[in-house]
């Protein structure tokens, strides 16, 4: 989409994508993208933006006067995993022109004291972005690992939260990526290899010889939907696109909520040593999916897949 160390003009960007023309945080509605400006004006209200020695870029949240809350364009960085946006760094270079860094991740922040615009001391958010190179390796790596040799009992108490608790401090919060991974890899083996939408087999296996099946939010974190197993359904990359641009994509989406809940429920049995009425795994109720009379365009971004 972007070419790291291009320059663009950001006028341009505005003109294609949308988002606020002004600020360091532009969040375009119409697209899955969220735009973070740095430079060295911001120095003026306490930003001290800059990568440290270890390749992790340090963002001061937006907010001019008085302490930082994570509302608007802050909140929009720390859940932009969950929310399915894209993270891109720029760089103002001169007046109107901003050169491209690169494709980032939230991996967590921190609170520090720096004054306001009016010179008043207060508490500012500072974001850690890591590109999002780094991320996918380290996270594949070390988390997909371990992950995939757990059972479906082990991951699922993981994605509900119940196992291996962080702690959580009052000045610095960190975000668990290792739940977040852990829903994903969750889904996909409740799956089995098949969309729980349309009960269709993955379309290709990947690199690791798993079923491609990619990861659905039933509701977004900023609808009120939570991020729990019961939210999130295993979809082949048809359904996916039908869940998200289809005419019928409200429809769609809420028939997930039955095939979901109905799954869990089983996963509940199981978990409890209760013999279930019936295999629910491969059903569908209240989908309508008839595969020849759609034909959606697909594009498959692995790495978006990744991410959520």
């Amino acid at each position: 989409m972007f070419i790291q160390g291009k320059r663009y003009l950001r006028r341009e960007l505005h003109a294609t994508y949308g988002g606020q023309q002004q600020g360091g945080i532009s969040t375009p509605r119409d697209h899955p993208l969220i735009f973070l400006f740095t430079g060295d004006v911001g120095e003026q209200y306490g930003y001290q933006d800059g990568w440290d020695s270890e390749g992790m870029f340090f963002y001061t949240g937006e907010g001019q006067q008085g302490d930082m809350q994570f509302v608007r364009g802050n909140r929009a960085i720390r859940d932009h995993v969950d929310e399915g946006k894209d993270l891109h760094l720029f760089h103002d270079v001169e007046r109107g022109i901003v050169r491209y860094e690169g494709q980032m991740v939230y991996s967590g922040h921190e609170y520090r004291n720096a004054p306001d615009a009016d010179g008043q001391e207060r508490e500012v958010i500072v974001v850690k972005l890591l590109p999002i190179e780094r991320m996918r390796e380290e996270n594949q790596d070390k988390e997909g690992k371990e992950l995939t040799r757990q059972s479906l009992e082990e991951l699922r108490a993981l994605a509900k939260g119940e196992g291996s608790p962080s702690p959580v401090s009052s000045k610095s919060t960190i975000h668990v990526v290792h739940r977040s991974q852990a829903i994903k890899t969750y889904v996909r083996k409740r799956a089995g290899g098949t969309c729980e939408a349309c009960n269709d087999e993955a379309p290709f296996e990947t690199s690791s010889g798993e079923p491609y099946i990619e990861v659905h939010h039933i509701r977004r974190l900023s609808d009120g939907g939570p991020d729990l197993p019961e939210w999130v359904i295993g979809l082949c990359p048809n359904c996916h696109a039908r869940a998200h641009y289809s005419v019928d994509k409200s429809q769609f989406n809420a028939s997930f909520r039955e095939i979901v809940m109905q799954k869990e429920k089983l996963e509940e049995g199981r978990d409890r040593h209760l013999p279930p009425s019936r295999d629910l795994r491969n059903s569908n109720p209240g989908v309508n999916f008839n595969r020849s009379c759609v034909n959606y365009a697909i594009k498959i971004d692995k790495q978006n897949d990744q991410l959520g």
